[in-house]
């Protein structure tokens, strides 16, 4: 038997209707069913977010220290350069386990196309994806870096500064950090996203592990 996948066949009211929640619930499917892999992807966004985190918001603390009289204290620049070194691995780790993810994906996204799925499907699937898992390593991540920078400025402020900085102030960086986590997820899984997208159907059908 000949399977022909060819989308420029299929008459315009028989085409997939795939919206963004059908690619939120598949998504979060993947996720459920590759929970370690998603895991890595997780880690991998919240460490790097946790390091900024944590050096931006113990700045943060050592503001609010020198405004109520205290001591001026400034965190190292240097340690900023760390930071970017360590966003940068996170984007080659993030890269590199969403190609891993196509590859074991092939049959499946051969399937979705031949059902109708579009390349604009595959690529939704795989952004949305990504973004869930940049939502999740960035909420972690904030944690992780408060919890550090508390710890870290604690010793010389002592640990009340948290309630002393302005709640506005950290629910700023929360967003700042989460939107981050997000455009460093979504950013690092555009080419492989893009690579399956382009996937060959009957190709994709014949390809096995």
């Amino acid at each position: 038997m000949v399977v022909i996948c060819d989308m420029r066949s299929i008459p315009p009211e028989h085409k997939v209707v795939f919206t963004l929640m059908d690619a939120i619930r598949l998504g979060i499917g993947y996720i459920r069913r590759r929970i370690q892999r998603t895991a890595i992807n997780i880690a991998s966004v919240a460490l790097a977010i946790s390091f900024f985190t944590s050096l931006v918001i113990t700045d943060l603390f050592y503001q609010t220290f020198s405004r109520i009289g205290g001591t001026s204290l400034q965190v190292d620049v240097y340690q900023f350069w760390l930071v970017v070194v360590a966003l940068i691995v996170s984007i080659v780790g993030i890269t590199n386990a969403m190609l891993i993810s196509v590859y074991e994906r092939y049959q499946e996204i051969g399937t979705m196309k031949c059902i109708g799925a579009l390349d604009k499907h595959i690529l939704m699937l795989f952004l949305v994806e990504s973004a869930i898992q940049g939502v999740s390593g960035g909420v972690l991540g904030y944690i992780l870096g408060v919890l550090t920078a508390l710890v870290s400025a604690g010793f010389t402020t002592g640990f009340d500064i948290i309630l002393k900085t302005p709640a506005s102030q950290l629910l700023a960086y929360f967003v700042g950090t989460t939107l981050l986590s997000i455009f460093l997820s979504v950013g690092a899984s555009l080419y492989p996203a893009w690579r399956a997208s382009r996937l060959n159907p009957v190709e994709a059908l014949r390809y096995e592990l």
